[in-house]
């Protein structure tokens, strides 16, 4: 507990420092992050000598066994998260080739020392609206002296380990089998014929591959809610916090810096335990609840660009289930939403009260999540529902599944567990590695924007991930559209905009911001292969590097010559 409580708090606090030091200061830079860091052990520090010791429970066989395969699905996930393999830089996840491109590139741009919001780095409009949390904590990392790829393992592998600690904490094993297996009835078509047309209506895919490995911010979200689920148990049921209140202000008021539906599902529990708890225990927290209003809604306000979060929420009844009938239910859910209705039942009739508060915030969380979208991708409310299972796991196997004697108990776990389980040795397996950026186009990008400023600079490419010179860490006019629409931009015109751009040197007003474009492999396949031979006008070539060449405006009053030409 106490260790937990120091590596939670240690990161919260060193991000905390540096987004407030990097706010008023204008960006984050090395003496900053190597104070914010040693700022954050202090405070990790005090909560751990404040935070009382207690023992876990003593690990019996399958506790051993559930563990065992966690750390090992955590080190085959990030072991191999970004590693260099002869001439290409290879990532071990398919879910990753998209999502690591932006992190990658969220990480290098705030290590450059941006001012802090920083500008938006995807598009041409507003600040970053995004919950960068565990980015700015690995730019911290970086601006330290951690090699990018070995703090984004470091991170990862961590992060795993701290998820198993509050997982065991919060519902022992079969909460850490909840996030590792989850699954519907689809996996046991795996062998069949029908494989093919089955596979293609999974949406509930396995969490741990698809959410916990790729949304970094979950590598802190998820053990600091867990933390504080622990925390919010024990209070509804009268019993004392097992951590400094501080610490639970702190947990709590941070979250939407790193994960934006957690905080949500957190909140959302909040208020039901201000409704379940006895009354020394609504004191407090109604008081947490007023002692981070404040600091969690300017977060919110940050992350969300001014809570303009465009087609974020809307009706949307039967999630993804539309056009693929009573079957997606079961394929994706097999018998965890019978079960889920079972347990409501018997808690609220029992009248548990710790049960039914967290029972209950999960039912309305999960219709609401059947009901509308909370982002412009429908499958962002997995983010939400994630929590909804995580939370009642305990509940369900107090309550219903350990009471049953085992020849009850096995068929319900192998028909919850089986196909996720399926699932995930499937996606560990050594198949899954992939080329993700060529390194000679990587050290290219990075020779070419040498010298330049992020924070002065928004450059013209191709639209496309990884993109080698997005990757370098600078803003670019049009992201990857896949990531511009799930967060809600309207990129089409100035992505038409960009096109014409490139094709015909005609530059639309929508462009202005732009200081530089890029040539290189991408440009070429995507607009055609003689691109800018010559320059339209007001552009001239800056610098050449490994095949790609950097232009600028001549507005600009950069130099007009080739200093640091390298045609190789």
């Amino acid at each position: 507990m106490k260790t937990g409580i120091f590596a939670l708090v240690l990161v919260a606090a060193s991000v905390a420092f540096a987004l407030a030091g990097g706010t008023l200061l204008g960006g984050v830079h090395p003496p900053l992050a190597a104070l914010s860091l040693l700022l954050g052990c202090a405070a990790g520090g005090v909560a751990f000598f404040r935070t009382p010791k207690e023992k876990l429970p003593p690990m019996a066989g399958m506790d051993w066994i559930v563990a065992g395969v966690f750390l090992f699905a955590a080190a085959r996930s990030f072991l191999w998260l970004l590693y260099e393999s002869g001439a290409e830089m290879r990532i071990g996840s398919p879910y990753n080739l998209g999502d690591l491109a932006l992190h990658v590139q969220i990480i290098q741009y705030l290590a450059s020392g941006v001012p802090l919001w920083p500008a938006n780095p995807i598009f041409l409009e507003g600040v970053m609206r995004y919950p960068a949390g565990i980015n700015l904590w690995n730019a911290l990392l970086l601006e330290a002296g951690a090699p990018l790829a070995k703090g984004l393992v470091w991170t990862g592998l961590a992060g795993s380990v701290l998820s198993l600690f509050w997982l065991r904490k919060w519902g022992g094993s079969f909460a850490i089998a909840v996030l590792l297996f989850s699954g519907g009835f689809a996996g046991f078509f795996f062998f069949s014929p029908a494989w093919a047309s089955i596979a293609e209506g999974i949406e509930w895919k396995n969490l741990f591959l698809t959410s916990f490995v790729t949304q970094r911010g979950y590598l802190w979200a998820l053990p600091a809610g867990l933390a504080l689920l622990c925390c919010w148990r024990a209070r509804i049921n009268g019993k004392p916090a097992p951590f400094p209140f501080w610490v639970e202000l702190l947990l709590y008021a941070i979250l939407p810096l790193f994960h934006l539906h957690s905080f949500l599902f957190l909140s959302a529990l909040l208020v039901a335990g201000i409704l379940a708890a006895p009354r020394e225990g609504k004191l407090a927290f109604l008081r947490l609840g007023i002692a981070a209003f404040l600091p969690a809604s300017v977060l919110v306000w940050t992350v969300t660009g001014g809570f303009a979060v465009s087609g974020g929420f809307q009706w949307f009844p039967g999630w993804l289930s539309v056009d693929k009938g009573l079957s997606f239910w079961w394929i994706n859910f097999g018998i965890s939403l019978p079960l889920f209705a079972v347990l409501t039942a018997v808690v609220f009739w029992k009248k548990q009260r710790d049960a039914m508060a967290f029972v209950g915030t999960s039912l309305l969380v999960l219709i609401a999540c059947f009901l509308f979208r909370f982002a412009p991708w429908a499958w962002d409310n997995v983010k939400l529902m994630i929590w909804v299972w995580l939370a009642t796991a305990p509940f369900l196997w107090e309550t219903l599944l350990r009471p049953l004697p085992l020849a009850g108990r096995v068929p319900l776990l192998a028909a919850l567990f089986f196909s996720g389980a399926l699932t995930l040795a499937d996606g560990l397996s050594s198949r899954h590695l992939y080329g993700w950026v060529n390194r000679k186009e990587y050290s290219a990008a990075a020779d070419l924007l040498k010298g330049l400023n992020p924070a002065e600079t928004r450059l013209a490419l191709a639209p496309c991930v990884p993109h080698p010179v997005a990757l370098q860490g600078f803003p670019v006019a049009v992201g990857y559209p896949g990531h511009l629409w799930s967060h809600g931009y309207n990129y089409r015109a100035t992505e038409m905009a960009l096109e014409v751009f490139f094709s015909s040197g005609t530059e639309s007003e929508l462009l202005s911001p732009i200081t530089h474009a890029v040539i290189g492999p991408q440009e070429r396949a995507k607009f055609g292969p003689g691109l800018w031979m010559p320059p339209p006008s007001g552009w001239h070539l800056v610098k050449q590097s490994g095949g790609m060449s950097l232009y600028g405006r001549k507005s600009a009053g950069l130099p007009t010559g080739l200093p640091d030409e390298d045609p190789d």
